[in-house]
């Protein structure tokens, strides 16, 4: 009782020690407070949830996180010089810096360890230990003890087990896929609208240029006596709207540069993004068919099914005992060895387990694996026809566009001629007025607004078609390529 007493007391102080160096070497920052890790929980203050720091240095150091700090204008030093030279060089860089694709990488790198861990199962357990104290009247002593136990026949529990961390893993795979999909498609439409608003602002400047001649030109006429006063100023009216949304299309286009850089993880360039290649080749090659298994919505589904299904066999498994072969040697140390025989003994034997009774747990947890793996199965059907769905709305955007496209290009060959024809009546015949002269004008620039938005839209289309159908990775030469350590298999 008195070698207790006294270990139980070193323990302790060992433990109070422990904590003082903490302190002392702890420093300016705030300690994180950890819940001890021994029995002397139960006398020490452990951390309360609720008084935690959301947030902070001491906490971020801790986590090994960077400062959560930006720059309101980030620098765009060496950005020319460093910016991709086509959009696939951009979603290449995208995806191999984005951190939410770093996280699900290592989510997966973690299901392939619970794989070895569940096939351990298989193999055998070897334990050892040592116990201390006093037995009756034969005096103090230790008992030594190594044991062994492999696992015959569990009627499927292991194995099971073994399909379950596989479906995860093969679940965690299909959400790295549609995790790179999706950064693939941000950054795809994130390039376009930054394409869109460049070509919008190039085509806002033309307009106010067109304007401004249309401006001085009433103006001379003015002067001249060759008309009135009014049309300078109608025409210094629409000169100020359009430069207002000239202003309105620069600031829309910095912000759009910013959510781009932010995706990229560096400064966009001031350069002019160059176009954008065809997707158009890509999407008539396929047949008419489409396989809704290359989305990775529905390997995600599939795997779910997969889950649901080992886990229904365990639970099935859990009805039938396991049969183990037990081996175990001990040995007696100290005063306590006097009083026995042998001071040393081994035992080899079967072992037959079975839970009789559990209170209807296992009948019920069957049940709730059963439910889950039809839900899962409905699941997968619904998720095929939700992306159906998407594929023919997209399919048909694509050929709709196509139409458009054609229409509005010759739609602004004929606001062309108009107006020339406006200008020449106006300035040698008289019957035109200026009013004429600026709604050509603008009309020249919606048209043209028109196609810009018309051809952008047919890109982000194509883009969204092909991330739908599960293409993405190979419109933008992705596959069986290095992401972030990890090979992409097509």
């Amino acid at each position: 009782m008195k070698k207790i007493i006294i270990i139980l007391h070193c323990i302790l102080i060992t433990q109070y020690s422990f904590a003082a160096d903490q302190k002392l070497f702890s420093g300016s920052e705030p300690a994180i407070n950890e819940a001890p890790a021994g029995f002397w929980g139960v006398f020490s203050k452990t951390p309360n949830p609720g008084t935690l720091p959301a947030g902070g240095s001491a906490l971020a150091d801790k986590l090994q996180i960077n400062p959560a700090e930006i720059e309101m204008q980030p620098a765009a030093s060496n950005a020319a010089e460093s910016f991709p030279a086509d959009w696939q060089a951009a979603i290449q860089l995208a995806v191999n810096h984005h951190p939410s694709i770093s996280s699900s990488i290592a989510t997966l790198e973690s299901s392939g360890f619970t794989i070895d861990a569940a096939k351990a199962g298989y193999l055998p357990s070897i334990k050892a230990g040592i116990t201390t104290g006093r037995q009756q009247d034969e005096g103090s002593g230790h008992i030594a003890t190594v044991g062994l136990s492999q696992m015959l026949y569990d009627f499927g529990k292991t194995g099971s087990a073994v399909d379950q961390a596989s479906a995860k893993y093969l679940r965690q795979q299909a959400t790295v896929l549609m995790q790179i999909d999706t950064i693939i498609e941000q950054t795809a439409l994130a390039l376009n609208d930054v394409y869109r608003s460049t070509q919008l602002l190039d085509n806002s400047k033309k307009e106010v240029k067109a304007l401004r001649d249309i401006l001085a030109l009433t103006q001379m006429r003015a002067d001249a006596g060759a008309s009135t006063r009014v049309d300078p100023v109608q025409a210094q009216a629409r000169v100020e709207a359009a430069q207002a949304e000239q202003l309105d299309l620069e600031i829309k286009l910095q912000q759009q540069k910013y959510h781009l850089q932010s995706l990229l993880g560096q400064p966009v360039a001031e350069k002019k993004i160059s176009a954008p290649i065809s997707l158009l080749p890509l999407i008539e090659r396929q047949n008419a068919r489409i396989d809704l298994n290359r989305n990775p919505t529905i390997l995600v589904a599939q795997a779910d099914a997969a889950v649901a299904l080992a886990e229904l066999r365990n639970y099935k498994a859990q009805r039938y005992p396991t049969l183990s072969l037990e081996a175990s040697t001990n040995k007696y140390i100290g005063d306590i060895a006097d009083y026995q025989r042998h001071s040393q003994y081994q035992n080899v034997y079967l072992s037959v387990n079975s839970t009789l009774y559990q209170g209807g747990a296992l009948v019920a947890q069957e049940s709730a694996s059963a439910r889950a793996l039809e839900a899962a199965r409905t699941t997968i059907a619904s998720k095929k026809l939700e992306i159906s769905d998407q594929q023919r709305n997209y399919f048909q955007s694509v050929k709709g566009l196509q139409k458009n496209i054609s229409l509005l290009t010759r739609r602004m060959k004929t606001i062309m001629e108009t107006r020339s024809l406006y200008r020449e009546q106006y300035l040698s015949l008289g019957n035109r007025n200026v009013l004429d002269l600026l709604n050509a004008e603008q009309e020249i620039s919606r048209a043209q607004q028109d196609l810009i938005n018309a051809r952008c839209d047919l890109w982000a289309s194509s883009v969204n078609y092909l991330v739908v159908t599960g293409m993405a990775r190979e419109a933008f030469d992705l596959n069986n390529k290095v992401i972030q350590g990890l090979r992409i298999a097509p």
